[in-house]
């Protein structure tokens, strides 16, 4: 479970870096989505629950089409 901790951390970055203005926003938001559906997919094979992976997934996709 410690994957889902480092990729909540990656959003919230995502989310600072919006605010700032940054660069390669959308870059950062296309690695961050394919980091979190490796993880799925990961999380899928061993059997585990995904509902916290899948809504950041989520949250990820919803900041990418609706942010930048």
């Amino acid at each position: 479970m410690d994957r889902t901790k480092d990729l909540s951390f990656f959003l919230i970055d995502l989310m600072k870096s919006v605010i700032r203005k940054e660069d390669l926003l959308n870059e950062k938001a296309d690695e961050l989505i394919l980091q979190i559906g490796k993880e799925i997919d990961r999380m899928k094979v061993n059997n585990l629950p995904t509902d916290d992976i899948e809504f950041l997934h989520d949250t990820a996709l919803w900041l990418k089409s609706e942010v930048l």
